[in-house]
């Protein structure tokens, strides 16, 4: 025999002989437990939906979506719309869930958060490459929705009625993104196209303002000027020219008698000589003064000459005594008055303006051809010479206002520029809101058509036709493993703590020597205890 403190397989097979009912014991209390649990857990059934994350069908460059944020995070957003208490609550009434708690106790957070726990949403990602910029990137291209229930009836209807609460929730969340982007943006058109009509009626009234001063008309106002100018200049011509036919005519009209000696206007102009002459030498009364002064009479009637002074002195006279009647009668500032005292001051103005003399105002046309000719040709030059002074006003007036014209067209443009800048501006905000609230208009087409990027239920809900858990049969398996687990570690435990000596090297360890001989234990049946060499029957 020897002596080693090594333990050996049969010292093994030793403990399992001694310890083998504690080991069986154990390995069939465990076991049994755990049937007894596989089956009495109630079981649970999994149905699950898998929707697919679906792009938009409709080329972005085309018709550009309204929806921004990534597939994950619009995920998100309608797991928390639709996993509400009051959205669960409903779904509750209306599969009956929970029967039990109805009748004990209210539907109430403790019922929901029981329902929530038996929902799962999980997403599943998959390498992408963005269109955009062209680096690779993690998506979710779809999830998975699922729900727990006692019944498989039950978690199919309960998971179905999620997958459509999802779909519809998408197409609802998008639509209204869409409807408020396109209600903002119709907003903005709406101000800015006011902005924009204030802003060209402003820039109409400075136009209408700015008539012919615009910097659009500074080179039509510049050859205005210039062709002004130059107008000016030959009308200065002109009136020189004309001044100097004026003063030649003139000259060779005083050399020209206006009367022919036998005509009545000639007879009648040597009557006025003889009658200054007389005039000179003898006073009024005197007969060749009388005599003259006949005569001249005569040949006025003759040559059809009238004289107004005696018709205004007559007027005159008739005036004065109607003032001095209104007088008598009436105060200085009485309207008639006032009026009659008006006529005679104009009256007087005429008396002033015509001849002293009854005898000497008188005027005869001329009637020498030569003399008539010249006055003619005068007559003609002072004409000509008036309209060419009246179209010199014009033309310095016109270079006047041309001048101004360019003078003030700088300023014009400075203010004409501030204005058009802010017009350019509002009108290219208006176009580019205008281009974007048809885009979004669109959009809300694309959405509710739900031709954008929608869920799509890729595969239905299931019945299931085994429970997800207790896994019944791995129970069991586990059940049994973990009971010879048990008993084994148990007889192990007592083993150790056992304090028994059993063979020599438990008397080695014991008393720090080996013994002297080892005489085996024969049991009454012959079977020889551990720690003996020898088998013996029929020993006593």
């Amino acid at each position: 025999m020897t002596d080693s403190n090594e333990q050996h397989l049969s010292d093994y097979l030793a403990i399992l002989r001694r310890r083998k009912k504690q080991v069986l014991g154990t390995a069939a209390a465990i076991f049994a437990l755990s049937v007894v649990l596989a089956f009495a857990i109630p079981p649970v059934y999994r149905s699950e939906a898998t929707i697919l994350i679906e792009q938009q069908e409709v080329p972005k460059d085309l018709v550009p979506s309204t929806v921004t944020g990534y597939a994950n995070q619009r995920l998100q957003i309608i797991q928390q719309r639709v996993l509400t208490n009051a959205s669960l609550l409903q779904i509750v009434q209306k599969f009956n869930l929970y029967p039990q708690k109805e009748k004990s106790e209210a539907l109430d957070n403790k019922v929901v958060a029981q329902m929530r726990r038996g929902i799962k949403v999980e997403p599943l990602s998959a390498n992408v490459t963005d269109p955009r910029s062209g680096a690779s990137m993690m998506a979710t291209i779809s999830f998975t929705l699922s729900y727990d229930a006692d019944s498989p009836e039950v978690a199919q209807q309960v998971a179905g009625e999620l997958a459509k609460l999802f779909l519809n929730e998408n197409v609802r969340i998008r639509t209204q993104q869409a409807e408020s982007t396109s209600g903002f943006l119709s907003v903005e058109e709406e101000r800015l196209g006011a902005n924009l009509a204030e802003l060209e009626a402003k820039l109409a009234a400075f136009k209408e303002r700015n008539t012919g001063r615009l910097p659009e008309l500074m080179n039509l106002n510049m050859s205005q000027l210039e062709r002004t100018q130059r107008e000016l200049e030959d009308v200065e011509r002109q009136i020189y020219n004309l001044e100097e036919r004026k003063l030649l005519l003139q000259g060779q009209l005083a050399t020209v008698e206006p009367y022919t000696g036998r005509s009545a206007g000639g007879r009648l102009r040597e009557a006025q000589t003889d009658y200054l002459s007389a005039m000179a030498k003898y006073s009024p009364d005197h007969p060749d003064v009388v005599r003259a002064r006949r005569e001249i009479e005569a040949l006025k009637k003759e040559a059809g000459v009238h004289d107004g002074r005696d018709q205004i002195e007559a007027e005159y006279k008739k005036i004065r005594a109607e003032l001095g009647a209104a007088r008598e009668s009436y105060a200085e500032d009485h309207p008639d008055v006032i009026r009659l005292k008006s006529s005679l001051a104009l009256l007087d103005t005429k008396l002033k303006a015509a001849p002293a003399s009854a005898q000497l105002g008188f005027a005869v046309k001329p009637d020498n051809p030569a003399y008539i000719a010249l006055q003619t040709q005068l007559d003609t030059v002072n004409l000509n010479l008036k309209a060419a002074k009246e179209q010199r006003a014009r033309a310095k007036e016109k270079a006047t206002d041309y001048e101004r014209r360019v003078v003030q067209t700088p300023k014009v443009e400075q203010e004409g520029l501030s204005l058009q800048r802010e017009y350019d501006s509002a009108s290219k905000k208006y176009r580019e809101i205008k281009q974007s609230l048809m885009g979004a208009e669109t959009a809300v087409e694309l959405e509710k058509g739900q031709r954008g990027g929608r869920f799509a239920l890729l595969e239905p809900p299931q019945l299931p036709d085994s429970p997800r858990m207790p896994n019944r049969r791995a129970f069991i398996l586990l059940g049994l493993v973990l009971g010879f687990g048990g008993g084994i570690g148990y007889a192990s435990y007592a083993e150790y703590m056992d304090r028994t000596i059993r063979g020599s090297r438990s008397i080695r360890a014991v008393l720090q020597s080996p013994p002297l001989a080892v005489i085996p234990y024969i049991s009454p049946g012959g079977n020889v205890l551990p720690g003996g060499g020898t088998r013996a029957e029929g020993v006593s």
